[in-house]
């Protein structure tokens, strides 16, 4: 499988290096790289890569900082933080960054992260294909989840929103919690024919469930589901312009 990867680092050494190492494998093609965040955030919207090796403290605008715009956009590529600083691992992982490399970086420890890289990536295209075999012009207009030890069919117009949770994809349908292994990038393709909608990278939410908008801080607003519990998710800034054009249309 090949996989497309591009390098931010104000480091021409470094970048060069980084370049080699992953040339090398066979299956990696660096389609791209950068010295500054702000460069680079322009040729990602182009390039759309699927591996973004991410140097965090480099002039203007810090890795950091693009990670968080990273996530406002519907389509991201996985995020390897390569750095000379290990205080920021944490503020990484709570970007939920891919993985975390101290420069210099080792072939053996770039080699660990390739093949979870690999995995991951594989597991995505599984699941695309799974959606593909289960679309809704399909005659299985249904979505497969678990609950505790059974795995039963639910209906998209039962389901009220679903969730990323830190070990599955969590979803809402009458009145209970189901859980699927598929992610919720996978389901937006499978359900958005059913008036699904992306509030943020970790959420859908079924907008004939919506009880209420509520405008929220810098341009970004609440959804009010129609659950039991009245479940608030926020719409991104970003999304919530997405939001903004799908209702006057659809209105």
């Amino acid at each position: 499988m090949r996989v497309t990867t591009f390098l931010i680092d104000d480091e021409a050494p470094a970048r060069r290096e980084l370049r080699f190492l992953l040339e090398q494998t066979g299956d990696l093609e660096v389609v791209g790289e950068a010295a500054t965040a702000a460069a680079g955030l322009r040729l990602l919207r182009q390039l759309k890569p699927q591996v973004l090796f991410l140097d965090i403290q480099m002039p203007g605008m810090t890795g950091i900082e693009l990670s968080q715009i990273l996530q406002e956009l519907p389509e991201r590529p996985l995020i390897v933080f390569s750095t000379a600083y290990s205080q920021f691992a944490v503020d990484a992982f709570n970007l939920e960054a891919f993985d975390y490399l101290l420069k210099p970086v080792t072939e053996e420890r770039l080699a660990k992260t390739l093949d979870k890289l690999r995995k991951q990536l594989e597991t995505t295209k599984q699941d695309q294909e799974r959606i593909r075999n289960d679309a809704p012009g399909d005659d299985r207009k249904w979505v497969a989840v678990r609950q505790g030890g059974r795995i039963m069919p639910l209906s998209p117009n039962s389901i009220v929103f679903i969730k990323a949770s830190d070990a599955s994809t969590v979803i809402q349908a009458n009145g209970q919690l189901y859980q699927t292994n598929l992610t919720v990038c996978a389901l937006e393709g499978q359900l958005a024919p059913f008036g699904f909608f992306r509030a943020h990278r970790n959420a859908l939410v079924n907008l004939s469930c919506v009880q209420e908008i509520v405008p929220w801080f810098n341009g970004s607003c609440k959804l009010v589901m129609n659950d039991s519990g009245r479940t608030e998710i926020v719409v991104s800034r970003y999304h919530a312009k997405e939001l903004k054009r799908h209702l006057i249309t659809h209105r």
